[in-house]
């Protein structure tokens, strides 16, 4: 199988991935400035100290309050020219009102603000060597390296409770940034009710915030080793060799790399990329094999769906002011979450990486989502290393975390989109899935469709309920035969709109298109496209009256363009959209196909 390799020491993109269009800039049209270097002087003596909690100042001080908003007659809040979320203030901290386990809802810092400095520093990028993290089913076999992986984390566990090093309080930045126990800066409620939630998955956040949670993380480890050559190992779920849960974290339990509360089950067995608590089978693949190809061919085209359309791989854009609940998740976050839920326990309330606000009490999470990281950083240079959102609601959003050196100090979306900058890299190694290796079929022969047609209707008007069974639907295209101009220029896009669950636990729908046979569907679901996954979710209150107020709507968006000539369907007018439910409470307020101008050319 042929592969494709990226160089990332280099920066660059191989002739075989070519990436050759300027950007669209988007409806805030501003030239990118180059990240200003940091006044602030780095602080190689003795760390400071202080006497609070460690959880309280990893989760960040309050920034400025954000910026105007426009009201409109009609009573929609429209953002500003520039309107970046802002970190959050401390002192409005409150219980975590999404998603959190029963008992695990608490991850606000106990100590006051009369404890803090007055606001945070710049941070200081480290000027260190570079260093390179390496697949985690081959540093099994370096000794020396697992010897100070599991010291480090040994040290950062038998920290004190309260010290901000802690491993257990570094997991609670996670439990606040992730599950709502802040509010918004300047769209405050009161106690978790009435405010917008500060939320770093559903959007445009999710992969740069955890690049700096991950940074953070990695440098406090070298730091309690005296190594600044410490890296973190990354997943490689992408190939066979590394498609297991990691040995490094199963085979000793006496390790404290360690965690008893995962699925066991799944300690020797393949990663599927579309398992769910309520669909174990997943792909139903009827070997290893076929399963190795189905997740890489899941993952080949999330990437190359989305590579005119960043929203479509990084999430919806999220200003201030606008709730993470009206907001879709990008293709690599739903593999990401299936990922949680296949780690995960299988019984509910599935805590530590089966639910957000617990994830990080376990050393896989920090692997997973090194590979989530190394995968955003193979899309950025299959688009060129351009820019997703040449915008400063993006760009100039702003996070808070405690670093190496005992401070509290901030960083920018901006600052984070080379890995360079933060002074590290990966080891570059094969990318089976980006060769000749093609969208997986499921089509069957054309003589069993024709005796198994089946008719459908549209979608209608009104919300469908997804029950046990399949919805099939019938949808119509907005434009047939596009030209190759008009395909770099617009992606068509399957867009399933107002998807709202009313459970409390984990949800998942599988969607799937295929071209049909007039107004008539054959049998088969036709070809697997993407996933809507939640991780369980619960409710929050509203008022003193105990009456149960249920996360908003959201949305789902998957680029069909190479798709569809995968299939061969362009001619169609009319798509067979099928979604496949998994578990869960979800109904569908409507289905549509629709042209969305592209930010950049297609892959080739």
């Amino acid at each position: 199988m042929a592969t494709c390799r990226v160089g990332f020491m280099a920066n660059m993109v191989t002739s075989a991935c070519p990436v050759q269009r300027e950007r669209r800039l988007r409806e805030r049209r501003v030239r990118l400035v180059p990240p200003r270097a940091s006044t602030s002087s780095n602080n190689n003596g003795p760390a400071n100290r202080f006497s609070m909690d460690r959880r309280d100042v990893l989760l960040g001080l309050g920034g400025a309050a954000a910026a105007a908003s426009v009201l409109t007659p009609g009573g929609v809040i429209l953002p500003a020219m520039a309107n970046p979320v802002a970190p959050p203030d401390l002192s409005k901290c409150h219980i975590a009102t999404q998603g959190a386990p029963p008992g695990e809802d608490k991850c606000c810092p106990p100590y006051s603000m009369a404890e803090l400095p007055t606001k945070p520093v710049d941070y200081d990028f480290p000027r260190t060597p570079l260093r390179v993290r390496r697949p985690a089913h081959e540093v099994k076999e370096d000794p020396d390296y697992m010897k100070k992986y599991t010291e480090a984390v040994r040290k950062m566990k038998e920290l004190p409770e309260k010290h901000p090093w802690n491993f257990y309080q570094q997991a609670l930045v996670h439990c606040a940034y992730c599950n709502g126990a802040y509010d918004q800066v300047g769209y405050e409620g009161v106690g978790g009710v009435g405010g917008v939630a500060l939320q770093m998955h559903y959007s445009w956040l999710f992969l740069p915030w955890h690049r700096y949670y991950l940074h953070f993380f990695e440098r406090i480890l070298g730091k309690l080793i005296d190594d600044d050559t410490f890296t973190l190992p990354y997943w490689n779920f992408d190939v066979k060799e590394g498609m297991k849960i990691p040995e490094i974290f199963t085979s000793d339990q006496n390790s404290p790399l360690y965690n008893e509360k995962r699925n066991l089950d799944h300690y020797n067995k393949i990663l599927d990329y579309r398992y769910g608590y309520k669909n174990t089978s997943g792909s139903n693949a009827s070997s290893d094999d076929e399963l190795v190809q189905m997740n890489m061919s899941y993952l080949r085209s999330t990437i190359k769906n989305s590579l005119q359309l960043p929203e479509l791989f990084m999430g919806d854009p999220l200003r201030a002011g606008e709730p993470d609940s009206n907001k879709g998740s990008g293709g690599l976050e739903a593999i990401h979450n299936g990922i949680h839920q296949f780690v995960g326990p299988t019984e509910a309330p599935h805590t530590d990486m089966g639910n957000f606000a617990t994830a990080a009490r376990d050393c896989v999470f920090y692997s997973l989502h090194a590979n989530v990281d190394r995968l955003w950083h193979l899309y950025r240079n299959f688009r060129g290393n351009r820019v997703e959102f040449n915008e400063p609601d993006w760009l100039d959003a702003t996070f808070i975390f405690y670093d190496e050196n005992e401070r509290i100090v901030q960083v920018k979306v901006k600052d984070s989109l080379t890995p360079t900058k933060l002074r590290y890299t990966y080891e570059e190694v094969p990318i089976p899935w980006m060769g000749s290796l093609r969208v997986q079929k499921t089509k069957e022969t054309k003589r069993k469709q024709d005796l198994n047609l089946v008719r459908i209707s549209d979608f209608g008007t009104k919300p469908r309920e997804l029950g046990s069974t399949p919805l099939r639907v019938m949808v119509p295209r907005p434009k047939t035969n596009r030209k190759k101009k008009d395909k770099d220029e617009k992606v068509e896009v399957l867009q399933i709109q107002d998807i709202e669950v009313k459970s409390h636990g984990p949800a998942r729908f599988d969607v799937f298109v295929a071209a049909p046979y007039g107004d008539l569907a054959g049998p088969d679901f036709g070809e697997f496209v993407g996933s809507f996954v939640k991780l369980p979710h619960k409710a929050t209150k509203e008022g003193n009256n105990g009456v149960e107020k249920h996360k908003g709507k959201t949305s789902l968006k998957l680029g069909l363009t190479a798709v569809l000539e995968d299939i061969e369907a362009e001619d169609a007018e009319k798509l067979v959209v099928t979604i496949l439910p998994s578990g869960g409470d979800v109904t569908i307020g409507g289905i549509q196909l629709k042209l969305v101008q592209a930010d950049s050319p297609r892959l080739q």
